[in-house]
């Protein structure tokens, strides 16, 4: 109750701090790539309009990974870029979790690629869809 009282009492530092944090969380929405759905990786998957590249290290990508996905860690990302350039796809990142594939997605957009997406939930999010691994 304290703390609503002081953010009422001194509002002129309240709204700043406000939109502050509101102009962070939608930057960093927008990191990297367009985040997509497991069911829209699938559609492009389909159509066979992506290339998936999980960033994971290799022991993780072995344990289980998406059908046709690339394993290119993110440590590798950069001295392996020409992999990818061979492909007129749009490109699909995968992590863990969703939350390194936005810094992968910076990376390739500083080294020209358009077209990026990223897996919501990463493979985890896969999982809880209870989609496939092999």
């Amino acid at each position: 109750m304290e703390l609503v009282n002081f953010l009422i009492d001194h509002y002129y530092l309240s709204v700043p701090l406000a939109v502050v944090i509101v102009l962070l969380l939608i930057s960093n929405a927008k990191k990297g790539g367009k985040k997509i759905s497991a069911q829209e990786l699938i559609n492009f998957s389909n159509q066979d309009k992506a290339l998936i590249i999980d960033i994971r290290d290799s022991e993780s990508f072995k344990s289980g990974h998406i059908t046709s996905s690339k394993n290119i860690p993110l440590k590798d990302l950069i001295n392996r870029c020409n992999e990818i350039k061979q492909y007129d796809k749009h490109i699909i990142v995968v992590c863990d979790m969703g939350s390194s594939s936005p810094n992968a997605g910076e990376t390739l957009k500083k080294e020209g690629f358009d077209n990026i997406y990223i897996l919501k939930g990463g493979i985890n999010g896969w999982k809880m869809d209870n989609l496939p691994l092999i």
